[in-house]
């Protein structure tokens, strides 16, 4: 499918109203998701300082950091810069999935509705603004799928090497978009595919050896995500951990749930759209699988289950528009459509990381005030404030840090002796 110049308008509107939600976001008070957001920025600004393959070290996987880093080098260091990087990334994601479903050959008002509704569920809008992977590697994720129901293999594969190089989660995808082309290679003696399978899991494989070579286990990171989640908090019987993603789904994006169920009943009437939508819907199953295996494990993430659903997110969110969206129903759709976007904006408004033990002002404000008057900082922790401070510092390899203490976290942590 070749895009033509009203795509090209879609896709602005797309992007345009992605940034008003986001900046909708910012006015209701959104600063951060978690200590995450800091820790992320720290090694994307040392990356910055002195490239390295593996920049984190540790369980995070290498391409934000490289996307980031990189980034950094060209526009500066600093906590704005990384969030302003964010901005940038999160602003234009939706213009993937949009272009995934119209390869699809997938009406563009269809396809518009599907992108919209992905990206403009609120942890979509928030994922975007934080200085996190989980939005746009979500959304090429998502695409992937997309490209592989159209049969065009190399941009699928691209899409899956991207995500599966940024989040676990989409690891099953890389997989999945394998071996399909693996199946339609040797079913259609079609070498290109097999190439393209080779892209697709190659971030898999890459991430697989370096942990054999740095660490001398090929599944470290698994144990190091284990060891976290277990030392995080009291563990959860079976039947919560087998129920927690699929709940996520329903609380924290009700309006794609129940749109998909829609969906999922006019496909039981017609073989074409389940025909058209096997493939992205088996993906995301195999997600959504993966992480209840990994939760049961305690290899899935540690806190907000929802930033892991994003590739369900868009997938649902596609198919729900491709099957409701239609030229025979124009009345409904725009009333649905104002009726759906008020209901998710008001649902912005919950934003997390906005609890005063989780508020990191006073960080950020020593942080940027340190880096005006200070060559370097000894710090010691109470928890993982101290990201806060040193991500706003912007210069991490002039930073020492001391073990944390384990006192409660309040506005005078992290201890710091400036030099």
């Amino acid at each position: 499918m070749r895009l033509e110049r009203r795509d090209v308008g879609v896709i602005a509107a797309l992007v345009a109203l992605k940034v008003a939600a986001m900046l909708w976001a910012l006015r209701c008070g959104f600063a951060q998701i978690s200590d995450d957001d800091y820790a992320r920025t720290v090694i994307a600004q040392t990356f910055a300082h002195a490239p390295r393959l593996d920049p984190s070290g540790t369980s995070w996987l290498p391409f934000p950091f490289w996307l980031y880093g990189g980034s950094m080098m060209l526009v500066g260091r600093s906590l704005s810069a990384a969030r302003a990087i964010a901005f940038v990334l999160g602003a234009i994601a939706p213009a993937l999935p949009y272009v995934g479903l119209r390869s699809m050959q997938i009406a563009r008002i269809p396809s518009a509705a599907g992108a919209a509704l992905a990206s403009l569920t609120p942890w979509s809008v928030w994922l975007a603004l934080a200085p996190v992977p989980e939005g746009w590697a979500g959304a090429c994720a998502a695409a992937a799928l997309f490209f592989l129901a159209s049969e065009r293999a190399m941009p699928a594969a691209t899409l899956a090497l991207v995500a599966s190089l940024s989040r676990y989660e989409t690891w099953p995808i890389a997989a999945f978009v394998a071996a399909v082309c693996i199946w339609r290679a040797f079913r259609g003696r079609d070498r290109p595919a097999i190439a393209a399978a080779g892209v697709a899991i190659a971030g898999v494989v890459f991430w697989l050896v370096n942990n054999a070579l740095s660490h001398g286990d090929a599944l470290h990171f698994i144990a190091r995500v284990t060891a976290f989640r277990r030392a995080s908090g009291p563990t959860i019987g079976i039947g919560e951990r087998i129920g927690e993603y699929p709940l996520a789904l329903v609380h924290d994006a009700p309006e794609i749930a129940a749109f998909a169920a829609v969906a999922a009943g006019v496909a039981s009437r017609d073989p074409a759209l389940r025909s058209r939508w096997l493939l992205p819907l088996a993906g995301a199953a195999s997600v959504m699988a993966f992480l209840i295996y990994g939760d049961l494990r305690d290899g899935a993430p540690t806190h907000h289950a929802a930033r892991a659903l994003v590739p369900i997110f868009a997938v649902l969110a596609g198919f729900a528009a491709d099957a409701i969206v239609t030229p025979s129903r124009p009345r409904v759709a725009v009333p649905v459509a104002l009726a759906t976007l008020a209901f998710v904006l008001f649902r912005a408004r919950d934003i997390p990381g906005a609890s005063p033990s989780e508020n990191r002002d006073s960080q950020i404000a020593r942080g940027r005030e340190l880096g005006k008057t200070a060559a370097s900082l000894d710090v010691t922790p109470c928890a993982y404030e101290h990201f806060a401070l040193i991500a706003a510092y912007a210069a991490p390899e002039a930073v020492t840090i001391r073990p944390k203490t384990g006192d409660p976290v309040t506005t005078a942590c992290p201890s710091v002796t400036a030099r």
